[in-house]
């Protein structure tokens, strides 16, 4: 087939031809995953239209293993130009994708296969893209792999795609988000794609083609690039109020609350989530005022930003002081339960020195060496037929002191 014909069939045509992202939440598109997901990692918040949630990705439960099948179907049939998967999320990571495509009247066949070591992959059609032409917006820390050349029926008119993940890097299988850009089929009728053209008409990323440059331009002020930095590093999501661990992770404060609690509810003491390190005096969170500083002034910054509107930007509000009021009741209680836990354990003197004290193996009364001795508080120690004697006046041979019968140890030698 000649490239003339190719260029035909996809109907290119210059600036003149508008692309989309049929995964826009726009455009209304369907996704399903049979593997279950982790909480707050579903499959629907790679198509959400909640920043928060389509930010978090997709994260399969951490007992599912490859492969997981992920479907996807569109509003209308679609001319695919190319695929853009970013398969890290955190520090899960996928190394081996496959797509397959169905059409309206054959069901799904595979139109591309990638094993790679980088952060994502783009499929693109090799009749218009190639490694010097590359995809729009293709970032270099992507791998690029190309559609099959005779699956073209498929992915000129695919009505549903299937992302199967069959390969990750010793983790779990996750997407960090899916993008299909393309054009309505040339199958779709005039008035489908008049109504696709209407309803992304609002859309920022509408004509990728026609000035590259201006296109980079605007996606770089209209679209919000949240610093690494101010990321929490457990949930991956934009911090409000910073807290630096003593492992040196930094988490937002709602998190380490959320960690602090079900710590507590499993009667542990609070620990560092990273390390497991419990919480002391010395070693405790502690706010970090200069990058609290930074995020604030980017808040402020971008407070136009609708994705923003829902974050709190201060320490104040009764919420917080509660939540912190507890914490420290909590940390106290904890510290309290520790103190009779090691009082309890001196009181029974299992010490390693009393092993070593030949002396304490020598009853203070018939003055035979004895492995099973009796200690009270006066620190004599008596076999066992002496302290039965001993306890029936309750008064210390040797130095005559009272005690109770609660005071006597077993002394382990």
């Amino acid at each position: 087939m000649g490239n003339g014909l190719w260029a035909t069939l996809l109907n290119i045509k210059g600036c003149g031809n508008k692309m989309f992202d049929f995964l826009n939440p726009k455009l209304s598109p369907k996704i399903v995953c049979k593997s279950p997901a982790t909480d707050n990692y579903e499959i629907d918040n790679l198509i959400s239209d909640n920043y928060v949630k389509r930010m978090r990705g997709f994260i399969a439960y951490p007992a599912i293993k490859p492969p997981v099948e992920i479907e996807i179907k569109f509003i209308c049939p679609v001319n695919i130009h190319y695929i853009t998967l970013q398969t890290t999320v955190g520090s899960q990571k996928c190394t081996g994708i496959e797509i397959y495509a169905k059409t309206s009247k054959d069901d799904y066949t595979s139109i591309c296969k990638s094993v790679y070591d980088n952060s994502g992959v783009v499929f693109c059609n090799s009749k218009t893209y190639s490694n010097k032409n590359l995809p729009p917006n293709f970032k270099p820390t992507y791998s690029l792999g190309f559609f099959k050349r005779n699956t073209f029926n498929f992915f000129f008119n695919a009505s549903e795609i299937k992302v199967v993940i069959f390969r990750t890097e010793k983790s779990v299988p996750c997407l960090g988000s899916v993008e299909v850009w393309g054009e309505a089929s040339r199958t779709c009728s005039s008035v489908t794609k008049e109504t696709i053209n209407r309803i992304m008409q609002k859309s920022i990323p509408e004509t990728l083609h026609c000035d590259p440059i201006q296109s980079n331009r605007e996606d770089e002020s209209d679209e919000l690039k949240i610093p690494d930095d101010f990321k929490d590093d457990l949930t991956f999501e934009l911090m409000t109020i910073p807290m630096t661990l003593p492992s040196g992770k930094t988490v937002d404060q709602s998190t380490l609350e959320k960690h602090i609690n079900g710590e507590i509810s499993f009667g542990r003491k609070p620990c560092d989530p990273f390390t497991g390190v419990k919480f002391s005096n010395t070693l405790k969170p502690v706010l970090n005022v200069a990058l609290k500083s930074r995020i604030d002034m980017f808040l402020l910054q971008n407070s136009h930003r609708e994705q923003l509107w829902n974050l709190k930007r201060t320490l104040g509000g009764a919420q917080r002081a509660i939540s912190s009021t507890n914490y420290g009741k909590r940390q106290k209680k904890c510290d309290e339960l520790d103190e009779l836990i090691l009082k309890a354990k001196r009181s029974a003197t299992f010490t390693s020195f009393t092993n070593e004290d030949n002396t304490q193996k020598i009853c203070s009364k018939c003055k035979v060496q004895s492995d099973t001795m009796y200690k009270i508080p006066c620190k004599h120690c008596y076999c066992r037929s002496c302290m039965l004697q001993i306890c029936e006046t309750l008064i210390c041979y040797s130095c005559e002191r009272t005690f109770k019968k609660s005071d006597i140890n077993k002394l382990n030698l």
